[in-house]
């Protein structure tokens, strides 16, 4: 009973390190997040200045009257090149979006946002490029005891239902006239 009582003891204090260790990297990631948003900001921003040149040229800098004259163009390519046009412009409002929401803002603001509104092409390129740290901050200690608190309690209250369904039944004893 000893044996099995300190490898549960040890098991708990293994998951609770792990999701510590988990909650810590959150802030790290989200930086990670907003590093990766930017760039495709700042990349979004030079292709979509090349177009401005032309429409400050042309179209006395008007990017819609660009795109009309795309759109309305007697030649199929350049038809097509509006489309392409337009795609960059919602992108870089996406991304600019994207970028206000998470800068200058509160770990907990940042977590809803994401909560709401995370990019998964753009969560997926942070998480093959991941740099796992151990940032020593209030933010990253906080947030990983609180993910490890919780995970703790959701696994010990799933472990005490599962018991609590499982445990063998005592038969009651029916005292008949004794």
């Amino acid at each position: 009973m000893f044996i099995a009582q300190s490898l549960k003891h040890l098991l708990d204090k293994l998951f609770f390190a792990g999701c510590l260790l988990l909650g810590i990297q959150i802030p790290n990631f989200i930086i990670q997040y907003q590093q990766n948003i930017s760039a495709h900001y700042q990349e979004a921003i030079s292709q979509l200045q090349q177009y401005q040149f032309i429409a400050d040229r042309f179209y006395a800098g008007n990017m819609q009257e660009l795109l009309l004259g795309h759109r309305t163009n007697a030649v199929a390519a350049i038809r097509a090149e509006a489309q392409v046009i337009s795609d960059l412009m919602q992108r870089n409002d996406y991304l600019q979006q994207q970028l206000s929401a998470l800068q200058d803002r509160g770990l907990v603001q940042q977590l809803l946002h994401l909560a709401g509104h995370i990019d998964i092409k753009t969560a997926n390129e942070v998480l093959q490029h991941y740099s796992i740290s151990v940032p020593l901050n209030s933010e990253a200690i906080v947030v990983g005891l609180i993910l490890a608190f919780l995970a703790s309690i959701v696994v010990h209250l799933l472990f005490s239902a599962v018991l609590f369904l499982f445990r063998s039944k005592e038969p009651k004893l029916n005292n008949i006239g004794s």
